[in-house]
């Protein structure tokens, strides 16, 4: 497969500019966190809930930071439409997956959310070989946010109960995470994921018939 100008590879080059360097610097740390996180639970080394908290919210604010140095700089390119949206997904999945070893969330709640991005990244890639429109919904933004806020949510709770809190606040949160609210949470967050993707089919069937 050519691209235009005749080059069958012209992204590579764009792998060195910085908004992309980001973008593969947060894949790489995600592994990284993904790694400590287990490691810390398996009772291998010992790590601080506080800074595995710090690096998630380091590597989910990156996500900000190299969208708006794309668009400033000018240096929007293809490979950054493509690894953008792959570090957010490495990064969701990663973490969805270590709460599943961890036993605090099903495999059934999180397997649908791995399901709906792979069927979405194949309808992505299908519309760009057909010339067809496909820009990330408002929808599937918000779903990016909810389940990246809901990561920083489970990750804060042990930074909070290390804290001196409030028997009542300890409990709450205890419950939270060993009952059943954080797999309806879960729950939730799934239903309105399996929605975007419906939402991208429909969307891409009415662009591929020219409505």
């Amino acid at each position: 497969m050519r691209w235009k100008g005749g080059s069958k590879f012209p992204m590579n080059k764009d792998v060195f500019k910085l908004p992309n360097v980001l973008s593969l610097l947060r894949i790489l740390f995600s592994v990284v966190l993904y790694l400590l996180f287990m490691q810390h639970y398996r009772g291998n080394i010992e790590v601080s809930p506080l800074l595995i908290f710090i690096l998630y919210v380091v590597i989910a604010l990156t996500d900000l930071v190299d969208g708006v140095i794309a668009r400033r700089m000018g240096t929007v390119t293809e490979l950054g439409k493509e690894l953008d949206p792959m570090a957010d997904k490495v990064l969701v999945f990663l973490i969805l997956f270590a709460f599943f070893r961890i036993h605090i969330l099903p495999l059934w709640v999180i397997l649908p959310v791995f399901l709906r991005d792979i069927f979405v990244h194949s309808l992505r890639r299908r519309a760009r070989m057909l010339g067809l429109s496909f820009k990330t919904s408002g929808p599937a933004k918000a779903k990016t946010a909810v389940q990246m806020l809901f990561i920083g949510f489970v990750l804060a709770i042990p930074v909070i109960l290390s804290m001196p809190v409030s028997e009542r606040l300890y409990n709450s949160l205890a419950d939270y995470m060993t009952g059943s609210g954080i797999v309806i949470s879960m729950f939730i967050i799934m239903l309105f994921t399996v929605y975007t993707g419906i939402d991208y089919y429909i969307k891409y069937r009415r662009s591929f018939h020219g409505e």
